[in-house]
């Protein structure tokens, strides 16, 4: 860097004062990281115990429903998967079954007629006259209404095509196709549903009626039937019942059946059996759930606060009130026996094989948790439940719309802020101070140099003063 005239390196005393000035903002962007570090830990602990909050939550009934209730879930096997299915609800019964099925149900189909009575003219083959087409589905004889009805607008002079799209286009519950075979343009309906309730019937359009109920007349009927519609039959350990569809769910309690396949002949029915038994799957993987979410919980916190004496190396949280507060919350949610198990046999979560090991993991001894859940599922599912709430309710206050651990991030955050506008407030200070160093040196640079001219100027003189021997 180059001497001014005076001989003084400005810049470089500038700079070096400066940088004694600056140790106030240092210290505040060490204070900030810190707090950054501590929001971005407290983050990781709001994760741990969200999702310990969300494996306990699992595990608490929803209101009106018992802890036994929502537990109490049953399976349903077939013997043969090709004959029927089977779905459970809590009041089924455990109970094995032997399932025969006679008849599926059938969907309607109708056509359109050929020859004379077809209602397509001309050359195009349309419909001379069209208007409001309803198409209902009912069963024979109607009922007291139909099962559904719908209008469709047909338009004159439509194509069988035209007519094809309308009726799909309108959600009738009826596909329509168009069939070009040898003896013409034939329109299909097919009811959606196989059911002795789905017999389709056409009015509006005389030239399009169908009436399901009414004695054919093959040479001026519009429609023929293909298919006629049918319920199902079957028998349950022997016996017989009858359906509208396939789909039962009055034969058992709790049970819906699904009929997939019936006899074709010469066979005239088709057997498998049905096994309706308890399922604790369930319940045995909300336990596992909540011990991995609490084992996550402890590993996190645990890491956070954290002090290694040999190298003196502590975790971001170590000594923080809220990490502590946090821990001391769950620990008592796990610890202490709900107010619900009051007089209960099974009080605590070891009482079901899930323990604090040497090494402060928590496991779950999966023989014990079985023997419980077959010996008392009731009381398993008491227990868990009430676990289940406590350790909610402990997680509520922690991640929950104002929490403990949201505060104390937000508080972190406004500090924060707070340390920004200190910063700035320095960093403009300092650019005046820098500007008077300047100033100030500069003056003094400039006086030396006038100094140094006088001087130099005065060493000439005396230089040229004669000298006397």
């Amino acid at each position: 860097m180059a001497l001014s005239t005076g001989g003084i390196d400005v810049n470089s005393i500038v700079t070096q004062l400066m940088t004694v000035e600056q140790a106030p903002l240092t210290a505040l962007a060490k204070k900030e990281a810190g707090f950054q570090a501590k929001i971005s830990a407290l983050g990781s602990l709001q994760g741990a115990v969200s999702a310990l909050q969300t494996a306990a939550g699992n595990l608490v009934p929803a209101i009106g429903t018992t802890a036994l209730q929502k537990f109490s879930v049953f399976k349903a096997a077939l013997g043969d998967a090709t004959i029927a299915s089977a779905s459970t609800a809590a009041s089924a019964v455990a109970g094995t079954y032997s399932l025969e099925v006679t008849r599926l149900a059938k969907q309607h189909s109708i056509m359109t007629a050929t020859g004379a009575a077809t209602p397509f003219s001309g050359t195009g083959s349309t419909l001379p006259t069209g208007g409001k087409l309803t198409i209902s589905l009912d069963s024979v004889p109607p009922g007291a209404s139909p099962f559904k009805s719908t209008d469709v607008t047909i338009a004159d002079g439509a194509t069988p095509e035209a007519i094809r799209d309308s009726i799909n286009s309108a959600s009738t519950g009826v596909s329509a196709v168009v069939i070009n075979g040898t003896a013409g343009k034939q329109l299909v309906l097919t009811s959606d549903t196989a059911g002795s309730n789905q017999f389709i019937k056409l009015s509006g359009i005389a030239s399009l009626a169908y009436d399901p109920n009414a004695v054919p007349v093959p040479l001026t009927d519009p429609f023929v039937q293909s298919q006629a519609a049918q319920g199902s039959a079957f028998k349950l350990n022997g016996i017989a019942i009858e359906a509208t569809t396939n789909t039962v769910t009055t034969a058992l309690d709790g049970v819906t059946l699904t009929l997939l396949k019936g006899p074709e002949a010469p066979v005239t029915s088709l057997s498998t059996t049905l096994t309706i038994s308890k399922d604790t799957s369930s319940l045995t993987a909300g336990v596992n759930a909540l011990v991995k979410a609490l084992n996550d919980f402890n590993s996190t916190a645990n890491g956070l606060g954290s002090y290694d004496a040999a190298t003196r190396k502590a975790g971001t949280l170590n000594g923080d009130n809220t990490l502590r507060s946090a821990q001391n919350a769950i620990r008592t949610a796990f610890g202490k026996v709900p107010t619900d198990l009051a007089g209960a046999k099974l009080q605590r979560l070891s009482d079901i094989g899930v323990s604090l090991q040497k090494d402060g993991k928590v496991t779950v001894d999966t023989a014990k948790l079985g023997k419980a859940i077959s010996e008392d599922l009731p009381g398993v599912a008491k227990l868990v439940a009430a676990y289940g709430s406590a350790t909610k309710l402990a997680a509520d206050t922690l991640v929950g719309t104002g929490g403990l651990i949201a505060a104390r991030s937000e508080g972190l955050s406004a500090s924060i802020q707070n340390l920004g506008k200190q910063s700035d407030a320095i960093s403009s200070r300092l650019t005046q101070i820098e500007a008077r160093y300047r100033r100030q040196f500069s003056s003094l640079d400039t006086l030396i140099a006038g100094m140094t001219t006088t001087s130099t100027f005065l060493e000439q003189q005396l230089a040229n003063l004669p000298t006397f021997k």
